[in-house]
């Protein structure tokens, strides 16, 4: 049997191509020596030791090895290579990570919801860090978003007011209104009350083995009882449904319960329930969204679920999904997809506050005019006026002799019995109520009706009157406010109605005198004598009343003679006629104060005649006049 060197001996010795085995007697052993550089092997010198011997056994089984093993370990050399090659180091998982990114995130949202919190704390430690930066960053998406942001919200806000306008201009809304205010209930409560066709209160995630209050949602502004009670009787009763009806258990178990008004809708996971609980009666479509949620719920928290041990931290981001669930539903809002046509309602509301407007601007006006007016008459002084919606007052000064300001309220259209009324006396010093006071004071005299007019504080009386009235008025201390002193000036007296008589008959009385004399004759004297009963009654009657009486001679002459000749006949007739006057007036028991104006006027101031003759004997005479002066104590100005 031949040996095989050691060589070819070593198991793990690659053979290749051309290797052969080296052949020696049995009793001489070839050791092989490392090659030198730049030669090939040698034999060991004679000096080194010899080899151990080899058995053949062991070199026929490793030749064995070789031709069994070989193709099977070229095999697994070339599987080890290919591991090697597609080891997951950072290099490789680079190159990989987004197209497998992009493949699980096109299956599902697991992959966005397990990373969703991870980018959340990576965005908010950005923008803590570099706020500039990532404010540079958003720019060019921030502005359309706040634009989109706004009208959506514009958009529901226009479409809420819409629907409260139909509430609000509905025969129902208004009955709805009424109710509200009737009751004292919110107005929001009434028509939740009339108008709800389902609202879901409650949302709660139980876990399904350990029965334990998971997660649950309500509306803030609603009043719920403890969750874990609810959860608790929700399991009791899921357990009592599964235990007495176990052929059902395996097909849904319990899918709803009714408690009263609610309708408590049940949906059961693999890992979790998801209960709602709905006040009224919810649709088809509602149920599918409760099916979606605990879906989405079991495909975001799978591992959480199935982990769970009585910590409910890891489902605190479940919340948004439990919110998607809180729906209320009124009949008054309008379908889906449907545009409600407001224009009308628009139309409505806006002529409603124009006319209400109006409204508000008219009676304005109108209180505003009353006012005025009132402020614009003598004797009324206004200090506070306010309007209110059925009432309204007004406080200040008023005159006696002002008008009436109920009057002033009628002719405007308001109610006196509506218009609360203060009004505190004072006398005025306007003119108008100073001359009213002073007419109602003096009276109206006859004949004529004098005229007042107020100068400062002087009062001035105008016209033809009583003259026994001026001369009362004259002697006057006392004047109504408003008049210190009073001027008669401007007045002319009249003869009183009593002794009209006297005074016509002495004024119609002439002294004749024949052609070129003034010597007086019978006829003359009985003339003069007549007028001097006269003229002693007027002086007696007048005098009592502080009137002195002034006789007016007036002599004349016919057109005979030159103007000179016949001014001074003229002149020396009136001076006779005095004269003889006067002697008759000292006869009596008491002389008259009779004041005597004498003149000679000559063919001035001719008397008219039917002819010249009667004309010129008509001339020849002296006629007689009276008139009137009032003495006026001091203070009064008379004329």
């Amino acid at each position: 049997m031949t040996d095989v060197s050691a060589a070819s001996r070593s198991s793990d010795a690659p053979r290749g191509k051309g290797a052969e085995a080296t052949l020696t007697p049995p009793h001489v052993p070839v050791v092989p020596v490392p090659p030198v550089a730049g030669g090939a092997p040698v034999a060991a010198s004679a000096s080194a030791p010899p080899p151990a011997p080899v058995d053949p056994r062991v070199a026929e089984m490793a030749e064995l090895k070789r031709l069994l093993l070989d193709a099977e370990r070229a095999r697994l050399d070339a599987n080890e290579a290919r591991l090697e090659a597609n080891l997951l180091t950072p290099e490789n998982l680079a190159d990989r990570l987004p197209e497998a990114i992009v493949l699980r995130a096109s299956q599902d949202k697991q992959l966005a919801r397990a990373l969703a919190p991870t980018v959340e704390a990576a965005i908010g430690e950005s923008v803590r860090r570099k706020p500039g930066e990532f404010a540079d960053a958003i720019f060019p998406v921030l502005g359309p978003a706040i634009r989109k942001a706004i009208a959506e919200t514009m958009a529901e806000l226009v479409g809420s007011i819409n629907r409260a306008m139909q509430h609000s201009f509905s025969a129902r809304g208004l009955s709805w209104r009424i109710e509200s205010w009737r009751t004292g209930v919110p107005y929001a409560q009434v028509v939740i009350k009339h108008a709800l066709v389902y609202r879901v209160e409650q949302v709660f995630l139980v876990h399904r083995e350990t029965g334990l209050l998971l997660a649950q949602a309500h509306p803030p502004h609603l009043q719920v009882p403890d969750a874990d009670l609810v959860s608790g009787m929700l399991t009791a009763i899921r357990d009592f449904v599964g235990d007495s009806f176990s052929g059902e258990k395996e097909v849904g178990g319990l899918r709803t319960f009714s408690v009263g008004e609610l309708t408590v809708m049940v949906e059961q996971g693999p890992r979790a329930v998801l209960a709602a609980v709905v006040r009224g009666q919810a649709p088809e479509s509602y149920v599918r969204r409760v099916q979606e949620t605990i879906e989405g719920v079991h495909a975001q928290f799978a591992s959480a679920l199935n982990e769970f041990e009585g910590d409910t931290s890891a489902f605190e981001s479940v919340q948004p999904l439990l919110e998607d669930c809180l729906v209320t539903v009124l009949e008054t809002d309008p379908p889906a997809g449907k545009k409600v046509n407001t224009t009308p309602y628009v139309i409505a509301v806006a002529a409603v506050v124009v006319l209400l407007i109006a409204w508000m601007m008219w009676q304005s006006t109108r209180w505003s005019r009353v006012i005025t007016q009132l402020r614009a008459t003598p004797g009324i002084v206004v200090t506070e006026a306010q309007r209110g919606w059925r009432t309204h007052s007004v406080r200040g000064l008023r005159d006696p002799d002002a008008p009436q300001p109920n009057a002033i309220f009628v002719a405007a259209g308001y109610d006196s019995v509506r218009v609360e009324q203060q009004w505190e006396p004072y006398l005025s010093l306007q003119p108008t109520l100073v001359l009213k006071r002073v007419a109602r004071r003096l009276g109206a005299p006859q004949p004529g009706t004098p005229s007042y007019v107020l100068r400062g504080d002087t009062l001035v009386v105008v016209g033809a009157l009583d003259a026994v009235w001026l001369a009362r008025v004259a002697r006057r201390v006392t004047w109504p406010a408003g008049v210190a002193s009073v001027d008669l000036r401007a007045a002319q007296p009249v003869m009183p109605a009593a002794l009209a008589s006297p005074a016509d008959s002495l004024v119609s009385g002439r002294v004749l005198f024949p052609a070129g004399t003034s010597q007086l004759d019978d006829a003359a004297y009985a003339v003069i004598r007549g007028a001097a009963r006269q003229a002693r009654k007027l002086a007696s009657a007048l005098g009592a009343d502080g009137v002195s009486a002034t006789l007016t001679l007036t002599g004349r002459a016919d057109a005979t003679g030159t103007d000179s000749t016949n001014a001074s006949l003229s002149r020396e007739r009136a001076d006779r006629v005095r004269r003889a006057l006067e002697a008759q007036l000292r006869e009596g028991a008491k002389t008259p104060a009779v004041r005597y104006d004498p003149k000679g006027v000559g063919t001035a101031e001719p008397l008219p005649a039917s002819d010249s003759t009667a004309r010129a004997r008509m001339n020849r005479s002296v006629s007689f006049d009276v008139r009137l002066t009032i003495d006026a104590p001091s203070g009064a100005r008379p004329q």
